[in-house]
């Protein structure tokens, strides 16, 4: 975690230090988590470490929030669920199919039993720019991939709802800036989408050819229907006046 304090930066291990370490010296009202081992590869290869990072860290830090009368915000994923029984409220039953979907769901749940006060937003596939200004995540690999006219296999049975990311931090400031109640809620655009109707969006939005992509299917556990469908339904972000960015508007304004 790379936390700004003021006009400066402080480097926490959420891992490895303690929570009281990241407040000290500094005048908090929120803490926002983002921070997770979120590649499935990693948390498979480490279930150890995935659920030191995204479990035990994400309890300390809400134990030491609610000890100092701050606000936390915890970022949790679409991947809480199976894909299988969209769309999903928040207060649907988690059932992960994944390491990492698992880990995040038992975050969840460890953060409202230490913290009850607490915000949880599941967010949706989230594309956007990263550090420097330069497209992050699954858009950077899928330009990538467009611009060097790789083959690019995106998956037809797919489907989620594109988020942009500057909408989750204007959702949170509309969260802690209008008091709304703590507890769960979703995150997500208003496009569902299969990966592979993405790939094709970002190819119009950027002016690509998208003869590179090509359809593929995921591979689904047994026992489990054959989309993969994790659509949430974001009733109470509505509820609160909040409006999420449409992939296309989303896009034109990163080109």
């Amino acid at each position: 975690m790379d936390l700004a304090k003021g006009d400066h930066r402080v480097l926490f291990d959420t891992a490895a230090e303690a929570p009281d370490a990241l407040a000290a010296g500094a005048c908090v009202d929120a803490l926002v988590h983002c921070a997770a081992l979120s590649s499935r590869i990693d948390c498979e290869s480490d279930p150890a470490r995935a659920r030191a990072v995204n479990v035990d860290a994400s309890r300390r830090l809400a134990e030491m929030a609610r000890e100092r009368g701050i606000h936390f915000v915890f970022i949790s994923t679409d991947l809480v669920f199976d894909g299988d029984n969209p769309p999903y409220w928040e207060d649907d039953a988690p059932s992960p199919i994944s390491l990492y979907g698992e880990t995040k769901a038992e975050a969840e749940k460890a953060i409202l039993a230490v913290h009850p006060e607490s915000y949880i937003i599941r967010t949706a596939l989230m594309y956007g720019n990263g550090p420097g200004g330069k497209p992050g995540s699954f858009l950077a690999w899928t330009l990538d991939a467009l611009r060097k006219q790789q083959p690019l296999h995106l998956y037809t049975n797919q489907y989620r709802n594109p988020l942009n990311a500057p909408d989750v931090a204007r959702f949170i400031d509309l969260l802690l800036s209008h008091g709304a109640a703590p507890g769960i809620y979703h995150a997500a655009g208003p496009d569902r989408l299969s990966r592979f109707e993405i790939g094709h969006r970002i190819a119009a939005a950027f002016g690509l050819p998208a003869d590179c992509i090509i359809a593929s299917k995921v591979d689904r556990p047994v026992g489990l229907g054959p989309i993969d469908d994790c659509s949430l339904l974001i009733a109470k972000a509505d509820a609160i006046g909040m409006r999420f960015t449409g992939i296309n508007e989303g896009l034109r304004v990163l080109r």
